[in-house]
């Protein structure tokens, strides 16, 4: 069974904008230290668009290599089409992934029978297959109702990660319609809505950046019965989460350099929005409240 706070890793850059494999390893570290329970990559917040095919390989088997069975490893693998989607997932059974993980094609959109015959396919590698949720303009939104048709026709299709709003109402619709077919939903949305996710039933959540151990953290106390402390820190690290929802990948980065886990903020991502020196202001006085709760070794430099 796949649960708990499973960190979508990062893609560091230099600032030529290379893929800095140095900075990749002190990542994996850093999640392994901050507890954890599984790794993704290459997802939207990887900005796995952004990378060459052979660069998505190369990503893939230096995270596997590095992460060597330490904890579940995740591969996320959609295509453009079918036939890209099934090598990504060749690829990743070779370097031993946990699961796969793919929305469907995002950028010419699969009619639903082309969209059942992908799923079907990427569910024939022998591991459990994620169906990523994730919303326009790169997602294909599918219903609640699609989902659990999707779990019911293939037996490896095992989760969804839903992050299509109201992604809450969403979590509960999928485990009122499954008959048995899912064994879990991860929440994204960089964790916002975390533990409003668990309880509606969430297994866990994806997010992404630099307050892993913060969330780890916050799951497990969830998980031990202590809700309001585990709900208490949510709420001291929701003004940073905020603005991971505006800035998405330029925060993340940010945070990650700041902590000394990567070496340079450098992101690809031709839409991203520079902080400014307000919003790093900001960011440096919103890291206060949550600062004790992360890992000593990792806190801002």
């Amino acid at each position: 069974m796949l649960a708990g706070i499973f960190q979508i890793l990062q893609t560091p850059f230099t600032d030529d904008g290379d893929i800095d494999w140095s900075s990749f390893a002190r990542q994996i570290d850093y999640s392994l230290a901050s507890g954890a329970h599984g790794l993704v990559t290459p997802a939207l917040a990887s900005e796995f668009f952004t990378l060459s095919d052979s660069e998505r390989k190369q990503v893939v088997e230096f995270a596997g290599a590095r992460i060597a069975g330490t904890v579940p490893f995740v591969v996320s693998v959609q295509g453009l089409n079918l036939r890209l989607a099934l090598d990504f997932a060749e690829q990743a059974s070779q370097q031993e992934a946990t699961a796969l993980m793919a929305m469907p094609p995002y950028l010419r959109k699969a009619s639903k029978p082309a969209l059942r015959e992908y799923y079907r396919r990427l569910a024939q590698f022998e591991r459990p297959l994620i169906i990523q949720n994730a919303p326009a303009p790169i997602g294909t939104p599918l219903s609640p109702r699609e989902l659990v048709e999707l779990l019911a026709a293939e037996s490896n299709i095992s989760y969804i990660k839903e992050e299509t709003i109201p992604i809450l109402q969403h979590i509960n619709q999928i485990l009122e319609l499954d008959a048995g077919n899912c064994l879990g939903v991860f929440g994204g949305a960089n964790g916002i809505y975390l533990t409003d996710e668990l309880k509606r039933g969430a297994c866990g959540n994806m997010p992404a950046g630099g307050m892993l151990d913060v969330q780890v953290k916050i799951y497990e106390l969830y998980l031990k019965g202590e809700i309001e402390t585990a709900e208490r820190i949510h709420f001291d690290l929701l003004p940073l989460l905020n603005y991971a929802m505006v800035y998405g990948v330029s925060l993340h980065k940010y945070v990650l350099w700041r902590r000394g886990v990567i070496d340079s903020p450098c992101a690809r991502d031709p839409q991203k929005i520079s902080l400014n020196a307000d919003d790093i202001r900001a960011i440096e006085q919103l890291w206060q409240r949550i600062a004790d709760y992360t890992v000593a070794e990792f806190r801002f430099k």
